[in-house]
């Protein structure tokens, strides 16, 4: 089980998230989906994730004390050991709240959903006060591809119509056999995201 240490040696908090990083072949069609949306959608209208930053969130922590956070680890560890190994791919893009009013644009999940809801439900349940950030809202498995920057109304309709003529990309099928904690910078450019730790899943049956 591989983890590294998240300790950073100053009293700073640090803002955290778990998720699971998606496969080469499973980022590359992220990749090239959201450019073929950017390429299509209204100037300006979306800020796109960039590069390498695509993720699957399974838990949002907000600010952990630096304290606390080898308790976390040893959570995160416990509940890794709880889960065996899956498979996930690619499914059809959508947008919250709404497709006809998106804020939010994304790509869904196919694969084996019930084992990667149990596993969101573990690291939930093992992080769930050791974090500044309360979730009320329902696990919806998704790979984020941008945020809606301009709430025109106009926007908003060009942007349902192009997700209705969107094909899903490829499943890219992958095997997850590990989430990461990841530490989250906010920078005047965007988030900057850093992994501190790996945490190995069971294998599979």
């Amino acid at each position: 089980m591989s983890v590294t240490t998240a300790s950073s040696g100053t009293d700073a908090p640090v803002r955290a998230f778990v998720a699971i990083e998606p496969g080469e072949a499973a980022r590359a069609a992220l990749e090239a989906l959201r450019d073929r949306l950017a390429a299509a959608a209204p100037r300006r209208a979306v800020r796109w994730v960039r590069p390498g930053q695509c993720h699957l969130t399974l838990r949002f922590l907000g600010n952990v004390p630096p304290d606390r956070m080898p308790e976390l680890e040893r959570r995160l560890t416990e509940a890794a050991a709880e889960s065996a190994a899956f498979s996930l791919g690619l499914a059809d893009p959508g947008a919250f709240p709404t497709a006809a009013t998106p804020r939010v644009l994304w790509v869904g999940l196919r694969g084996d959903l019930e084992a990667l809801t149990a596993l969101a439900r573990r690291v939930d349940a093992a992080a769930a006060d050791l974090g500044d950030h309360r979730e009320d809202r329902e696990f919806h498995p998704h790979l984020t591809l941008g945020r809606v920057a301009d709430r025109d109304a106009r926007v908003a309709r060009a942007l349902s119509e192009l997700l209705a003529r969107t094909p899903p990309p490829p499943p890219a099928d992958w095997p997850v056999r590990e989430f990461k904690l990841f530490r989250s910078e906010l920078r005047p450019e965007g988030a900057v995201y850093s992994v501190l730790g790996s945490f190995a899943l069971r294998p599979a049956a």
